[in-house]
């Protein structure tokens, strides 16, 4: 576990450069299986284990569901070929069964078994090893920026994942007044991709009071740079702010800290912000401009989709583009339905009282990053998350079971009272009791006569 957390983060490194997916959390996951599988003599491990068993079935029968029918509907359809729409592996233009449908159900598998292992087997003194993931993400992130910013050139010495000619580990760079300043991305991808770990990291560091790793993380996501990174940041304190329903120092410090940042960019480095914020949005640079490209495509593909592809979707996995819209555009409907309630269930049911506000926080900020701009998925720590946000739910859930009050028994009914007969007299008071009677007389008499 303590390994398995630290690598959490890394999606930039190969273990087998030749073949993609063998990132060390991926590969932890898989290892995972070997101490689930096995049956156990102890009553709790083999009652998770089935529990375990029987949703990763569950969503294996939903996988294939959805399999079966998009398929179906592109043979019913006689589709051959997708238009402009943004594919996995553009040059293979094949309609029925891409190969790239299984090996993202590979990556699929790999974030499944870490979130159900997550769930089901996680322990609170494990809470530790996790943030030894977070230092890790913000201290190499940091390195990166500092080595970028003394010698001029990226200093990113684990990357060695390609996807095609477009490396795995992408170092951009931001121009802020007259200084060139690395975006950090740490062991993600892209600056973006970064948002989707660092936001979720930082809001727990915060709940656990580890002041010195919320400060670091918080510098990382300010010279992130990223459009992503400050909108889910932006929405993720507010939401923190209103669970909580109490303002504290260290929440306040944060805030004040990321307004600060904001604020100099706006009225210091007018030209940075234009090109973070409005040129993205209004796509004049070349991100926004992608943006809409791919928005428009995707558009125009789904005009052309049939009833059946928007039910089943046009496969898992065939689609590249923000999670939103591959969700909904490679498993339709009911692959959007399984999405959503996953992801939102935590939200909305895990209680604010008992640790879980961060898990809450870090699921809907998850959702609206996937919804506007993040475009990969399967990234460890988000499933990681979000089996630790189910882990924090039924550990609730368990609580409660084990401290409701019993009901209360049904009320007796009050025993009619019999009347006793009364205790005859003996005949030795009876008469004891008549001579009183005469004596008493007789001298009210004699006072009556004188």
């Amino acid at each position: 576990m303590p390994l398995w957390c630290l690598v959490m983060p890394i999606t930039s490194l190969l273990i087998v450069p030749s073949i993609q997916g063998t990132i060390p959390a991926y590969l932890m996951a898989f290892a995972s299986l070997a101490l689930v599988l096995p049956s156990r003599e102890n009553t709790w491990l083999e009652s998770q284990r089935a529990r375990y068993l029987s949703i990763a079935l569950l969503l294996a029968g939903i996988w294939l569901f959805l399999l079966c029918g998009s398929q179906l509907a592109h043979i019913i359809s006689d589709r051959n070929n997708f238009g402009d729409l943004s594919l996995i592996r553009n040059d293979d233009r094949r309609v029925l069964l891409r190969p790239a449908l299984f090996t993202q159900t590979l990556y699929l598998a790999a974030c499944i078994c870490t979130a159900l292992f997550f769930r089901f087997f996680f322990r609170e003194e494990w809470m530790r090893y996790v943030f030894w993931g977070a230092w890790f993400l913000a201290l190499y992130g940091i390195y990166e920026w500092l080595f970028f910013l003394v010698f001029k050139e990226p200093g990113d010495f684990i990357a060695n994942r390609m996807y095609g000619d477009h490396p795995g580990s992408w170092s951009q760079t931001m121009q802020v007044g007259p200084f060139t300043l690395l975006r950090i991305k740490s062991t993600f991808g892209e600056p973006s991709w970064f948002s989707a770990a660092v936001v979720p990291y930082f809001f727990l560091a915060l709940e656990y009071r580890r002041r010195l790793l919320a400060v670091a993380l918080l510098f990382c996501i300010v010279f992130s740079t990223s459009t992503s990174a400050f909108a889910g940041f932006i929405f993720a304190i507010v939401l923190y702010a209103v669970l909580k329903k109490k303002i504290s120092v260290s929440l306040v410090a944060a805030a004040l800290l990321f307004a600060a940042a904001f604020a100099a960019l706006y009225f210091l480095f007018p030209n940075t912000f234009h090109d973070m914020f409005v040129a993205k949005l209004r796509g004049e640079n070349l991100s926004g401009q992608g943006r809409m490209e791919h928005a428009a495509a995707a558009a125009d593909a789904e005009n052309t989709l049939t009833v059946l592809n928007r039910i089943f979707g046009i496969g898992f996995g065939y689609h590249y583009g923000g999670v939103y819209f591959a969700v909904l555009m490679n498993t339709g409907w009911i692959g959007m339905a399984v999405y959503s309630y996953a992801f939102l269930k935590p939200v909305f049911l895990l209680p604010a009282d008992s640790g879980g506000i961060p898990f809450k926080v870090s699921l809907a900020t998850l959702f609206v990053l996937f919804y506007i701009s993040v475009s990969e998925l399967f990234l460890p720590t988000t499933w990681m998350f979000l089996g630790l946000a189910y882990w924090r739910l039924d550990k609730r859930r368990a609580h409660l079971a084990w401290t409701l009050p019993p009901l209360p028994k049904r009320p007796e009914a009050v025993p009619k009272l019999v009347p006793t007969a009364k205790r005859p007299l003996a005949r030795r008071n009876c008469l004891s009791n008549l001579s009183h009677t005469r004596l008493h007389g007789a001298r009210l008499r004699s006072n009556v006569s004188r």
